[in-house]
């Protein structure tokens, strides 16, 4: 009975995701990237080098998939495969956990991944960060089976770095899991192969054999990038790459006598890095108290859109892990490897996460499989010290908690999925009160402009977008994007001191741009409560002489530039 249960309970989360995916794309790296970069590669003809958009030189093994389906003209489609990759990772869930613990747990996890928020909400999105979570767990238990066939051959650890090496050409995030399964894999070797075997050769042999099949896995993108920018992970540490990329293919010139140069002055600006953590307790007000629990209040808060709850929702079932550190002693011996392997691969990915970029839920989707592994160990582990309880009120009291949490936990998901489902409001499109446009309109306030834009321009002309968030998947005419508010200063300002009208339309012009795309709902309060002297009145004049207004909708203003 409680196997039908979760059955219907599995079925009920995957056709709920599927309906949500039904509605057309209005994800903001969708827009961006995930798709614009693909519908631009078909409009020349194949792939080309973007040098106007960074995120172009990114990893694109799932993208190359949504290439296809905007090739056949839908793009919907790519949510499907993005969810493909979800349901991909529950059926890795499953099985492993079948075999180790049984049917119904294989079934819980595949329930709680994919009912956890994070999840549900990246199922019904093109983005990638599922891709990667499914070779990251793919990749893991590939050596898992390794160990548990004695690391006989090379073969096996080979394929984990294949899949390891896929999913670095999904997503950079993927350096991270390289860099920590490189690390587990002379681990589990120096603990699995006694010492007459040759143990320390075969550990760094092994490794060795992991990482150079990772990279080759990854190679296409390496060289891709590598022959557009010389740095095969551009634009990670660009810049170093290239110099250590340099003192390889060219040694004599590394180690030449250093050339006397020209010294040049200091810039007048400088300005001041903070680490990430820093910046929660500037801008959110945090105690360092609530940064230091950062590690246990990421399954307990979180809210989409607003970065300092992390900017989406893990769920308080992924925290059942911890009574495996809690009675670490009485776990049986035949859990001890695995258990250990996911806490360190999990756990080290969160703390490096957290110290190198904003605390995002999201950035920690490829160990959410791990820690749901984990969940499921602890739980089952919990229920089975209870058992072993002699005290029958303690058993009932402790029984009660584990149920109190785990229904706590259930509802916290089923809440989010009433606010994901309103947020999305698939039947109002699935039954055509709203068409297409009207829906995505709803979502982005810029898409009314690019109707406009895309009735009436062609070719020839050239956009200039200025605080949009550079989502420009949706325009059909040449566009430059936007980026952090550069082009606002490069449109106000030649070095330090503020451009005159005339000068700033012949940049312009230089550029071929013939219009500028703005938002004036961010820019214009921007120039006057947080502008330098004279930016808003340089802003006026420009606007004044030098362009035409020939459309507004929403705050979104387009200006044609005089010639």
């Amino acid at each position: 009975m409680l196997s039908r249960g979760m059955w219907i309970a599995l079925v009920g989360v995957v056709g709920f995701i599927a309906l949500l995916c039904l509605v057309p794309p209005v994800s903001r790296d969708a827009l961006v990237h995930h798709l614009a970069v693909p519908k631009l590669y078909i409009k020349a003809g194949g792939m080309v080098e973007i040098p106007t958009m960074e995120w172009s030189y990114y990893p694109m093994n799932l993208d190359l998939l949504y290439w296809a389906c905007l090739w056949f003209g839908n793009d919907i489609l790519p949510k499907f495969v993005h969810f493909a990759f979800g349901l991909g990772t529950a059926v890795l869930i499953y099985r492993y956990l079948r075999d180790k613990l049984g049917g119904i747990w294989g079934l819980w996890g595949a329930f709680v991944f994919l009912s956890t928020p994070i999840i549900m909400k990246l199922s019904t999105t093109v983005y990638v960060d599922l891709g990667l979570a499914f070779f990251s767990l793919a990749a893991i238990l590939a050596l898992f089976r390794c160990r548990g066939e004695g690391f006989s051959g090379w073969k096996g650890v080979a394929w984990a770095g294949v899949l390891c090496g896929l999913g670095l050409g999904v997503k950079y995030n993927g350096l991270l899991i390289l860099l920590l399964l490189a690390a587990l894999v002379p681990i589990l070797v120096s603990r699995t192969v006694p010492k007459e075997g040759h143990r320390d050769v075969k550990a760094i042999g092994l490794g060795a054999v992991f990482v150079i099949a990772a990279l080759l896995a990854y190679a296409p993108t390496g060289v891709r990038n590598t022959v557009w920018t010389g740095n095969p992970i551009y634009p990670l540490y660009n810049g170093t790459v290239q110099k250590i990329m340099g003192a390889l293919t060219e040694p004599a010139k590394a180690f030449a006598e250093p050339v006397e140069e020209k010294v040049v002055a200091a810039p007048k600006k400088t300005s001041v890095r903070f680490h990430p953590l820093q910046l929660r307790t500037i801008i959110y007000g945090e105690s360092p108290l609530d940064v230091a629990l950062l590690p246990l209040r990421i399954f307990f808060q979180g809210r989409d859109g607003n970065a300092g709850l992390f900017d989406g929702r893990f769920s308080p079932l992924l925290f059942l892990f911890f009574p495996l550190i809690l009675l670490w002693r009485r776990i049986p011996d035949a859990w001890r490897s695995d258990v250990g392997s996911l806490l360190f691969v999990s756990w080290v990915y969160i703390f490096l996460a957290f110290f190198l970029t904003s605390v995002r839920v999201r950035y920690l989707v490829p160990v959410v499989p791990h820690l749901v592994i984990l969940s499921a160990y602890g739980l089952k582990h919990s229920v089975d010290v209870l058992k072993s309880v002699a005290q029958p009120m303690a058993k009932k009291v402790g029984i009660a908690c584990l149920a109190l949490f785990i229904g706590y936990g259930f509802w916290m998901n089923t809440a989010y999925a009433a606010y994901l489902y309103g947020y999305v409001k698939p039947l109002e499109y699935l039954s055509g009160n709203v068409d297409r446009d009207e829906y995505i309109a709803r979502y982005r306030y810029e898409h009314d402009a690019f109707q406009y834009v895309n009735r009436t321009l062609g070719e020839a002309d050239r956009l200039y977008f200025i605080y949009l968030g550079k989502r420009g998947y949706y325009c059909d005419i040449p566009y430059v994007p936007d980026s952090h508010g550069n082009h606002l200063v490069r449109l106000l300002y030649k070095g330090d001191e503020l451009r005159n009208s005339g000068e700033t339309a012949d940049m312009l012009r230089r550029k071929g741009i013939t219009h500028l795309v703005i938002n004036m709902n961010i820019t214009w309060p921007h120039v006057t409560k947080n502008g330098g002297p004279g930016e808003a009145e340089s802003l006026s004049r420009f606007l004044a002489t030098e362009t035409t207004q020939v459309f507004n909708s929403k705050g979104v203003h387009v200006f044609a530039v005089k010639k």
